[in-house]
């Protein structure tokens, strides 16, 4: 299993056959396949069923994701046996808010994988935080360790249970929700994990507004973003993607270090720049994503 989130992540309502079709045949990294706020209650079984078709073997092309129902309801225990079959890369787990809830959903994956004959430990996690008492608990959620790939924000049901306006009327974004975001980006670099991921932009005719939604949470330390229609795919992949210019200059300062370790010097310049160890570090890690970006495709 990557330690690695696919940077962008299409949500589709997993009880409409057609559109999760389309969906997996789109140029994204991830298709999110929903059973939770996009289904309506009387169609829970149609989407799980639908689902469980199209993961029951592995497929090329996007990995597919399935955001379950939240663990405070009866719905979670029949989503997870639905889907946790061969094509299932991961779950994204809604409104998160303890590690043990965490540890209680591991408990019941590694029984089905281990009775369905799956890789033990194969199914990755997002844990989405979407409550304030999440947000409290977001440290000791990110260091819970085991499946746990990333975490994510739900900008909207945070915004309602706090009693913030969503989104904000002037079109920027809330100081509580600047300083959410930060905290998750803190919560994750302190526990290893991959930068987390932010909610969706629900205006998707509103282009020029997740742009500037995106850079912003590109600025504060999110590796990637939800969204909920195709024309946000290829903004999203331009704002999280690194460019042609990022990926010239990594290439160079991997090269350059590797050749001043090599005469036994540990830095180099490169445009400007004291290139050592931990940005060397970083410049692999731009190439990496590239190569992940192209092994999944």
């Amino acid at each position: 299993m990557s330690d690695r989130l696919p940077p962008i992540m299409l949500y589709v309502p997993g009880s409409e056959p057609g559109r999760v079709a389309k969906a997996l045949a789109l140029d994204v990294d991830a298709a999110i396949l929903d059973l939770e706020d996009a289904v309506a209650p009387a169609a829970k079984d149609r989407a799980r069923q639908v689902c469980a078709d199209v993961l029951s073997a592995p497929e090329p092309g996007p990995e597919r994701w399935v955001r379950i129902n939240d663990l405070g309801t009866p719905l979670w225990p029949d989503d997870l046996r639905a889907v946790t079959r061969a094509g299932l890369h991961g779950l994204v787990v809604p409104k998160v808010e303890s590690p043990d809830q965490l540890a209680t959903l591991d408990g019941a994956l590694t029984i089905l994988e281990r009775e369905r004959g799956l890789a033990p430990g194969g199914v990755g996690l997002l844990a989405t935080i979407e409550t304030p008492e999440g947000l409290a608990q977001a440290r000791p959620i990110a260091a819970a360790g085991g499946r746990l790939r990333g975490l994510g924000f739900g900008a909207g049901d945070f915004s309602r249970i706090a009693g913030l306006d969503y989104p904000a009327t002037d079109g920027g974004a809330a100081a509580m929700l600047s300083w959410a975001r930060c905290e998750l980006v803190m919560a994750s670099s302190l526990a290893g994990l991959d930068k987390p991921h932010d909610s969706v932009y629900g205006n998707y005719r509103d282009l020029d507004g997740l742009r500037r939604e995106a850079s912003f949470a590109r600025q504060l330390g999110f590796g990637g973003k939800h969204c909920i229609h195709p024309t946000q795919v290829a903004p999203l992949s331009a704002c999280f993607g690194p460019t042609e210019a990022e990926l010239d200059q990594a290439k160079r300062m991997v090269a350059a270090y590797a050749e001043a370790l090599a005469e036994g010097r540990g830095a180099v310049g490169v445009d400007g720049i004291l290139v050592d160890e931990p940005i060397a570090r970083r410049a692999r890690q731009t190439l990496g994503r590239v190569r992940s970006s192209d092994a999944s495709s």
